[in-house]
């Protein structure tokens, strides 16, 4: 008569499935530091009207990027897309040429580092 192993599968998935969670929580966690760390390249002026004078530090090139205005940091989300997967990103269009440069812009990765940091764990 061949054992049931039912309840062993189920198991090991629930855990698998909290394992996957945990990281992908872990690496958007990470992302959003990163996003967090000041500038430490060019310093301009804003231009804003409401403060004129307000300047911010730009990222160097091939750091994350710096605070602007928090959009991109906030927008870093983990989204369970089906058991066992799940997708750690954002939606905005501009996180591309952040994240991989253009013909004018250095790129200033944040997601492949967290990547990779989280692959090396």
């Amino acid at each position: 008569m061949p054992a049931d192993l039912s309840a062993i599968r189920a198991v090991g998935l629930a855990v698998l499935e909290k394992e996957v969670a945990r990281r992908a929580q872990r690496m958007r966690n990470d992302i959003v530091q990163e996003l967090s760390k000041p500038g430490t390249g060019r310093v301009y002026a804003t231009g804003y009207k409401t403060a004129p004078h307000d300047t911010h530090q730009a990222s160097a090139p091939g750091d994350p990027p710096a605070v602007d205005t928090g959009r991109l940091r906030q927008s870093i989300v983990a989204l369970k897309i089906e058991p066992g997967r799940w997708r750690v990103g954002t939606n905005l269009e501009y996180a591309l040429y952040l994240e991989f440069g253009t013909r004018r812009i250095a790129p200033r990765p944040f997601m492949r580092p967290a990547a990779d940091r989280e692959q090396q764990r």
